[in-house]
């Protein structure tokens, strides 16, 4: 494909929609904003969705794939995280990645990345940025957690593989995430630049073994994060290692030359944290990372173009670097169709397919529900013994997070209302401004802890903090023989908090079809065949 300096740079970008700015580029028309920056395509996420009513959120985004390819003289792509799916009005809800861990299941592993390839079809988003490919380390980091698979590289290897070849091999491009692997550190690369603290040698045991046999499988792209890895870097800025998407020892000399990765490298978030700072103009940041080695930019200024235009013409950006990337984008879009003659933008989904997406997702949900323990063989409830149940919902309100994890606690509470409970719901128990005293043992024959706490709802550790503290006194007040808690995010929290609970489970992620996983397996309509995807700490008792 022949292109022009500026069709080449704009290969290299992959920009948020935002038709307000577009229309202001181009002098008032969508074609002048693509004549003047033929940018490569659009992760269509939050900020498309501005004034647009939920339940016209599916046609808009179809509408405007079909706009933008309309007036564009090189073929687009279009990019979403879609972790666990699509969150649009109609598409399946697929509980979080963990669960695939959880359920140990490779068919149902390539399941889940068809059912997802196949919604994504049916939308015109042909790449998208998962799955999480970090190892669960530390307990304590507060980023990877329910949104990656497992601790165990072995079983991160052989459950990834086939989700990856769901994905791929139903039109979708994947992205492995985050390169040189998160899951070490306890902190968050949205809020700093983290560390990969491992030694070279378990580095190659863990994170470098999962990623280099995605590679031989032939992910399409990785995604480096804001992440160091300093028992390879020799290179330092004011005393610290840059980031991996900074890095050229990470990207150009680990990624593509040690590890032989050809396909494309996409860079993170470049509003992060982890990535600002480190070059006192944002746009020198952008620079310096493509010349460090990412192929493709997510979200940066449209300031970009016309300085690597600049710097190509003058000969500080070599034209090698940029052809390089170039071809690497284009080889992705020839191999999934995108520059075909004859490509479909969108592939309506058949009646067939959405019902064999949602018994994928209940099949995930319902083959990851795992029992921790049940000491005193509590189990199976059954509305006879145990009619009257409270649900206390333990999630914390947030600015950032809101109240959607407490709304969906309720709806748990509503399912096993379904099932002949008599069931009430409350949020927290706020012990200590209760004297110490809280006479829900007596008034109820179950007491059902549903813990809710997942990365980024909201932002910080993922820990029980303040009310949700409170509520941690209260169950560990109680007699032990009413009480069952219920992880529906992170795995450790059970471990964690309430050790001397008899009963508990862990389900790692809130959604509705977990719900009703759950409540099945509490009433003995299915059991529990989740296994642990992560290690849990065995205290003394």
């Amino acid at each position: 494909m022949d292109l022009t300096l500026r069709q080449k740079i704009g290969q290299i970008m992959l920009m948020l929609p935002n038709r307000k700015k577009e229309l202001e580029l181009g002098g008032g028309s969508l074609k002048g904003f693509f004549d003047r920056y033929p940018v490569s395509g659009f992760f269509m996420g939050w900020k498309l969705w501005d004034g647009v009513a939920w339940d016209d959120r599916v046609t808009h985004l179809q509408q405007s794939a079909a706009e933008y390819q309309a007036v564009s003289s090189v073929p687009l792509i279009f990019q979403e995280d879609y972790e666990s799916g699509l969150d649009l009005p109609g598409m399946t809800a697929f509980p979080n990645e963990m669960t695939i861990g959880a359920a140990r299941s490779p068919e149902l592993a390539y399941r889940y990345g068809q059912a997802v390839a196949r919604e994504c079809r049916s939308v015109g988003i042909r790449w998208v940025l998962h799955p999480v490919a970090d190892l669960n380390l530390n307990p304590l980091n507060p980023l990877t957690n329910v949104r990656s698979l497992t601790d165990d590289p072995d079983l991160a290897i052989e459950l990834l593989t086939r989700q990856i070849a769901g994905l791929q091999d139903n039109g979708v491009a994947a992205t492995i995430k985050h390169f040189p692997g998160d899951g070490v550190d306890s902190r968050d690369q949205h809020l700093m630049t983290t560390c990969n603290s491992l030694s070279l040698v378990q580095w190659w045991q863990n994170h470098g073994k999962v990623f280099q046999a995605l590679i031989d499988a032939g992910t399409a792209c990785i995604m480096p994060g804001h992440i160091t890895l300093p028992a390879y870097q020799k290179e330092r800025t004011n005393g610290f290692p840059l980031p991996a998407t900074l890095s050229k020892e990470l990207l150009t000399d680990l990624l593509k030359g040690e590890m032989g990765f050809a396909g494309v490298i996409v860079s993170d978030a470049m509003t992060m944290a982890g990535f600002r700072g480190w070059y006192d103009d944002p746009l020198e940041g952008e620079i310096q990372s493509f010349l460090a080695g990412v192929d493709l930019m997510l979200w940066p200024s449209y300031e970009f173009l016309d300085e690597v235009e600049r710097r190509v013409l003058d000969g500080r950006i070599p034209l090698a670097r940029l052809d390089d990337a170039v071809n690497r984008v284009l080889a992705l879009k020839t191999r999934f169709g995108v520059l075909d003659r004859d490509h479909a933008l969108l592939r309506p989904l058949t009646a067939a397919e959405k019902v064999e997406n949602r018994n994928t997702a209940v099949a995930v949900a319902s083959q990851a529900v795992t029992l921790l323990r049940d000491r005193r063989q509590a189990l199976p409830l059954n509305p006879a013994k145990d009619r009257k149940i409270l649900v206390v919902g333990v999630t914390p309100l947030s600015r950032k997070g809101g109240s959607g994890p407490l709304a969906q606690l309720r709806h748990f509470s509503e399912t096993l209302a379904q099932a002949g409970f008599e069931v009430e719901f409350q949020h927290n128990i706020l012990y200590e401004t209760q004297g110490w005293e809280d006479d829900s043992p007596r008034r109820y024959d179950r007491i059902i802890v549903a813990v809710a706490r997942s990365p980024h709802h909201p932002f910080g550790p993922l820990g029980l903090w303040d009310d949700e503290a409170q509520s941690v006194w209260a169950i560990n007040s109680f007699p032990k023989d009413k009480v069952i808690v219920v992880s529906f995010g992170s795995p450790y929290l059970c471990d964690e908090f309430f050790e001397r609970v008899d009963t508990c489970i862990n389900a790692y992620s809130n959604t509705p079809l977990m719900h009703l996983a759950v409540t099945a397996a509490l009433t003995g309509k299915a059991g529990f065949p989740g296994v642990s995807p992560v290690k849990l700490k065995e205290r003394t008792r």
